[in-house]
């Protein structure tokens, strides 16, 4: 007997036919750093996510950053959803990207807001990796179930190898938001900020006073929630249906 599994497109919050966000996860795959995020969105947005696969039992991680686009893309497609907006965090930049690439393709250009992404392959050490593994594994809270916490670095593992062979090489004509991280985890944000400007015209940029893994946390917040809602103001008219 096959166990039919939930639907990829979560909706975190919806109140009738408002223009649509939808939220892309970073490396790991967790919703929990997006939740106060939507709560702030939710005030003038319908606010859905859309889950990573691999983190249920029985399924499987993609495997590049297409295969998780094209998998958005057909969540996105099944609801009957045509965003006005797009947010991706970390990994989730790289996949709200080419997801909106595809959406272009179709004549829709959601507002993308791309928060400490890079279009870059991802250059890392194992020892890197296994740091911001153990950093994705302490978000699950004190005891986590086991068998979730595998999964999770089953997923974690196959996101970054995924994002290592990832390049961007498409243009999205839409407009964009691109907000970095002032910390000093990652070596990437100039290139990446470089790249990113070749690639959107219509391109706006930010800097946020916050760490890669704490730019959800209460007290910095308020920053993101700042340089995000000003941005998404002006909606395309595209709902959640």
């Amino acid at each position: 007997m096959t166990t039919r599994l939930p639907g990829r497109l979560v909706s975190l919050l919806r109140r009738g036919t408002r223009p649509a966000c939808v939220l892309l996860p970073g490396a790991g795959g967790g919703l929990h750093p997006y939740l106060r995020l939507a709560a702030a969105i939710g005030k003038t947005h319908n606010v859905a996510v859309v889950r990573a696969a691999g983190l249920l039992p029985d399924e499987e991680p993609e495997v590049s950053i297409a295969d998780m686009a094209d998998a958005a893309t057909r969540a996105l497609t099944a609801d009957q959803t045509v965003p006005a907006a797009v947010f991706g965090w970390s990994l989730g930049g790289a996949v709200a990207w080419e997801l909106c690439v595809r959406l272009a393709e179709w004549g829709y250009q959601p507002d993308l807001v791309l928060v400490d992404a890079s279009p870059l392959p991802r250059r890392a050490t194992a020892e890197e990796d296994a740091r911001v593994r153990e950093t994705i594994i302490g978000m699950l809270g004190p005891r986590p179930d086991p068998a979730t916490v595998e999964r999770v670095r089953r997923v974690f593992d196959t996101q970054v190898a995924a994002l290592a062979s990832y390049r961007a090489d498409r243009s999205y004509p839409g407009r964009v938001l691109m907000l970095m991280c002032t910390d000093e985890e990652f070596t990437f944000r100039a290139e990446a900020e470089a790249r990113w400007r070749e690639l959107a015209p219509d391109l706006s940029a930010g800097r946020l006073d916050a760490g890669h893994f704490d730019v959800f946390d209460p007290e910095r917040l308020p920053q993101l929630v700042d340089e995000v809602t000003p941005f998404l103001g002006r909606a395309s008219g595209a709902v959640l249906r």
